[in-house]
Protein backbone atom coordinates (compact mmCIF):
# COMPACT_ATOMS: atom_id res chain seq x y z
CA UNK A 1 0.00 0.00 0.00
CA UNK A 2 2.94 2.50 0.87
CA UNK A 3 4.18 1.83 -2.44
CA UNK A 4 0.99 2.46 -4.32
CA UNK A 5 0.15 5.94 -2.08
CA UNK A 6 4.15 6.37 -3.35
CA UNK A 7 3.30 5.98 -7.08
CA UNK A 8 -0.03 8.08 -7.05
CA UNK A 9 1.48 11.17 -5.72
CA UNK A 10 4.53 10.45 -8.91
CA UNK A 11 1.56 10.41 -11.19
CA UNK A 12 0.18 13.42 -9.85
CA UNK A 13 3.25 15.26 -9.65
CA UNK A 14 4.26 14.47 -13.69
CA UNK A 15 0.53 15.53 -14.79
CA UNK A 16 0.60 18.26 -12.55
CA UNK A 17 3.92 19.42 -14.01
CA UNK A 18 2.88 18.39 -17.49
CA UNK A 19 -0.28 20.67 -17.48
CA UNK A 20 1.64 23.63 -16.10
CA UNK A 21 5.19 23.96 -16.09
CA UNK A 22 5.81 24.15 -12.23
CA UNK A 23 5.99 21.65 -9.29
CA UNK A 24 2.90 20.86 -7.29
CA UNK A 25 3.45 22.33 -3.18
CA UNK A 26 2.12 19.30 -0.92
CA UNK A 27 -1.12 21.14 -0.35
CA UNK A 28 -1.61 21.31 -4.87
CA UNK A 29 -1.11 17.50 -4.00
CA UNK A 30 -3.09 17.32 -1.05
CA UNK A 31 -6.08 18.69 -2.49
CA UNK A 32 -6.13 16.62 -5.82
CA UNK A 33 -5.66 13.33 -4.08
CA UNK A 34 -8.14 14.07 -1.12
CA UNK A 35 -5.47 12.89 1.07
CA UNK A 36 -3.66 14.42 4.05
CA UNK A 37 -0.87 16.85 3.52
CA UNK A 38 1.17 15.24 6.08
CA UNK A 39 0.77 12.15 3.85
CA UNK A 40 1.90 13.47 0.90
CA UNK A 41 5.07 14.71 2.38
CA UNK A 42 5.91 11.24 3.84
CA UNK A 43 5.27 10.45 0.37
CA UNK A 44 7.50 13.07 -1.12
CA UNK A 45 10.65 11.80 1.38
CA UNK A 46 10.01 8.16 0.42
CA UNK A 47 10.24 9.45 -3.22
CA UNK A 48 13.51 10.89 -2.84
CA UNK A 49 14.86 8.00 -0.44
CA UNK A 50 14.10 5.36 -3.83
CA UNK A 51 15.44 8.06 -6.15
CA UNK A 52 12.17 9.12 -7.94
CA UNK A 53 12.49 12.79 -7.54
CA UNK A 54 14.91 14.99 -5.85
CA UNK A 55 13.61 17.24 -3.06
CA UNK A 56 15.77 21.04 -2.31
CA UNK A 57 17.57 19.87 0.58
CA UNK A 58 15.43 20.33 4.28
CA UNK A 59 12.09 20.95 2.33
CA UNK A 60 9.37 19.40 0.11
CA UNK A 61 9.45 21.62 -2.61
CA UNK A 62 10.52 19.33 -5.78
CA UNK A 63 13.42 20.33 -7.31
CA UNK A 64 13.78 17.35 -10.20
CA UNK A 65 10.78 14.61 -11.21
CA UNK A 66 12.53 13.33 -14.82
CA UNK A 67 12.37 14.04 -17.12
CA UNK A 68 11.31 17.26 -15.99
CA UNK A 69 13.76 20.10 -14.12
CA UNK A 70 11.86 22.44 -11.74
CA UNK A 71 14.74 25.06 -11.72
CA UNK A 72 16.75 26.54 -15.29
CA UNK A 73 19.01 24.22 -17.18
CA UNK A 74 20.59 24.00 -20.43
CA UNK A 75 17.59 22.96 -21.82
CA UNK A 76 13.98 24.50 -22.50
CA UNK A 77 11.28 22.52 -24.14
CA UNK A 78 8.20 23.55 -26.14
CA UNK A 79 5.17 22.14 -27.50
CA UNK A 80 1.76 23.25 -28.12
CA UNK A 81 2.20 26.14 -25.75
CA UNK A 82 3.08 24.48 -22.99
CA UNK A 83 6.98 24.79 -22.07
CA UNK A 84 9.03 22.68 -19.50
CA UNK A 85 13.28 22.51 -18.53
CA UNK A 86 14.45 18.88 -19.15
CA UNK A 87 17.81 18.35 -17.05
CA UNK A 88 19.23 16.89 -20.01
CA UNK A 89 19.17 15.81 -23.80
CA UNK A 90 17.82 11.84 -22.57
CA UNK A 91 14.95 13.94 -20.69
CA UNK A 92 14.06 16.85 -22.82
CA UNK A 93 13.99 13.73 -25.23
CA UNK A 94 11.69 12.22 -22.68
CA UNK A 95 9.06 15.64 -22.53
CA UNK A 96 9.02 15.02 -26.46
CA UNK A 97 7.80 11.16 -25.80
CA UNK A 98 4.89 12.47 -23.04
CA UNK A 99 3.54 15.07 -25.58
CA UNK A 100 2.48 12.49 -28.19
CA UNK A 101 2.87 15.92 -30.53
CA UNK A 102 6.05 18.42 -32.77
CA UNK A 103 8.12 19.22 -30.38
CA UNK A 104 11.57 21.63 -30.10
CA UNK A 105 14.25 21.34 -27.81
CA UNK A 106 16.42 24.93 -27.09
CA UNK A 107 20.06 23.65 -26.04
CA UNK A 108 23.67 24.24 -26.74
CA UNK A 109 25.93 22.42 -28.34
CA UNK A 110 28.19 20.69 -26.00
CA UNK A 111 26.71 22.76 -23.30
CA UNK A 112 28.88 25.26 -24.51
CA UNK A 113 28.34 28.90 -26.70
CA UNK A 114 26.38 27.14 -30.23
CA UNK A 115 22.52 27.69 -30.08
CA UNK A 116 20.91 24.19 -31.05
CA UNK A 117 17.47 23.35 -31.34
CA UNK A 118 16.26 19.76 -31.86
CA UNK A 119 13.20 19.07 -33.49
CA UNK A 120 10.77 15.79 -33.33
CA UNK A 121 8.64 16.32 -35.84
CA UNK A 122 5.72 13.44 -36.88
CA UNK A 123 7.31 11.39 -34.01
CA UNK A 124 10.91 11.57 -35.49
CA UNK A 125 14.03 13.44 -34.95
CA UNK A 126 14.75 16.20 -37.42
CA UNK A 127 18.67 16.48 -36.40
CA UNK A 128 19.38 12.51 -36.97
CA UNK A 129 23.26 13.51 -37.30
CA UNK A 130 23.77 14.53 -33.75
CA UNK A 131 24.94 12.60 -30.73
CA UNK A 132 24.81 12.31 -27.50
CA UNK A 133 27.14 11.18 -24.74
CA UNK A 134 26.40 9.49 -21.51
CA UNK A 135 30.05 10.26 -18.82
CA UNK A 136 28.67 8.80 -15.76
CA UNK A 137 28.08 4.87 -16.11
CA UNK A 138 24.04 3.81 -15.25
CA UNK A 139 24.93 2.03 -11.88
CA UNK A 140 26.58 5.84 -11.00
CA UNK A 141 23.76 8.04 -11.98
CA UNK A 142 22.50 8.82 -8.73
CA UNK A 143 25.42 9.26 -6.83
CA UNK A 144 24.90 12.87 -7.91
CA UNK A 145 21.80 12.78 -10.26
CA UNK A 146 21.92 16.34 -10.94
CA UNK A 147 25.39 16.39 -12.07
CA UNK A 148 24.81 13.29 -14.10
CA UNK A 149 22.00 14.87 -15.51
CA UNK A 150 24.13 17.94 -16.48
CA UNK A 151 26.69 16.58 -18.47
CA UNK A 152 24.54 14.01 -20.76
CA UNK A 153 24.99 16.95 -24.08
CA UNK A 154 24.51 16.83 -27.46
CA UNK A 155 27.52 16.60 -29.73
CA UNK A 156 28.17 17.36 -33.41
CA UNK A 157 30.30 14.34 -33.86
CA UNK A 158 32.84 12.05 -31.90
CA UNK A 159 35.86 14.10 -32.51
CA UNK A 160 34.13 17.23 -30.34
CA UNK A 161 33.46 14.85 -27.92
CA UNK A 162 36.93 13.48 -27.73
CA UNK A 163 37.84 17.07 -27.30
CA UNK A 164 35.30 18.44 -24.88
CA UNK A 165 36.57 15.45 -22.42
CA UNK A 166 39.69 16.42 -22.91
CA UNK A 167 39.41 20.34 -22.37
CA UNK A 168 37.04 19.98 -19.53
CA UNK A 169 39.00 16.46 -17.52
CA UNK A 170 35.61 14.49 -17.63
CA UNK A 171 35.76 11.06 -18.26
CA UNK A 172 35.22 9.83 -21.98
CA UNK A 173 31.78 7.49 -21.58
CA UNK A 174 29.64 6.19 -24.04
CA UNK A 175 28.60 8.13 -27.45
CA UNK A 176 25.12 6.88 -28.72
CA UNK A 177 23.04 8.52 -32.00
CA UNK A 178 20.42 10.96 -30.50
CA UNK A 179 18.04 8.25 -33.05
CA UNK A 180 18.97 5.21 -30.31
CA UNK A 181 18.75 8.24 -27.42
CA UNK A 182 14.98 9.18 -28.69
CA UNK A 183 13.74 5.33 -28.76
CA UNK A 184 15.11 4.69 -25.24
CA UNK A 185 13.42 7.61 -24.17
CA UNK A 186 10.24 7.02 -25.29
CA UNK A 187 10.58 3.32 -24.12
CA UNK A 188 11.57 5.08 -20.76
CA UNK A 189 9.42 7.95 -20.27
CA UNK A 190 6.35 7.14 -22.24
CA UNK A 191 3.90 6.02 -20.18
CA UNK A 192 4.84 8.69 -17.08
CA UNK A 193 0.94 10.69 -17.36
CA UNK A 194 -0.67 7.17 -17.49
CA UNK A 195 -2.68 6.96 -14.34
CA UNK A 196 -1.72 3.21 -14.27
CA UNK A 197 1.99 4.39 -14.23
CA UNK A 198 4.56 2.33 -11.63
CA UNK A 199 7.68 3.41 -10.51
CA UNK A 200 10.49 0.79 -12.50
CA UNK A 201 12.40 -2.32 -10.99
CA UNK A 202 15.61 -2.12 -11.59
CA UNK A 203 15.12 -5.28 -13.41
CA UNK A 204 12.75 -3.70 -15.59
CA UNK A 205 14.96 -0.48 -16.16
CA UNK A 206 17.90 -3.38 -17.56
CA UNK A 207 15.15 -4.83 -19.79
CA UNK A 208 14.61 -1.57 -21.30
CA UNK A 209 18.16 -0.94 -21.76
CA UNK A 210 18.75 -4.20 -23.46
CA UNK A 211 15.65 -3.28 -25.59
CA UNK A 212 17.39 -0.35 -26.81
CA UNK A 213 20.63 -2.01 -27.39
CA UNK A 214 22.33 -0.74 -24.70
CA UNK A 215 23.76 -4.20 -23.00
CA UNK A 216 27.70 -3.11 -22.48
CA UNK A 217 29.12 -3.19 -19.08
CA UNK A 218 28.37 0.62 -19.13
CA UNK A 219 24.67 0.21 -18.46
CA UNK A 220 24.45 -2.62 -15.76
CA UNK A 221 22.66 -1.03 -12.58
CA UNK A 222 24.90 -3.50 -10.13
Amino acid sequence: MIQEIQDKIRFQVNKFIFDNGYAPTTGDLSEIMNIDENEVKTGLTKLAENHAIVLHPGTFGIWVAHPFSLAPTLFWVESGGRKWWGNCTWCSLGIAALTKADTRIFTKMSGEKDPLQIDIVGGKIVQKELLVHFPVPAKKFWDNVVYTCSVMLTFQNEVQVDDWCKRHRINKGEVYSIEKIWELARLWYGNYLDPAWTRKTPEYAASLFKQTGLVSDFWKLE
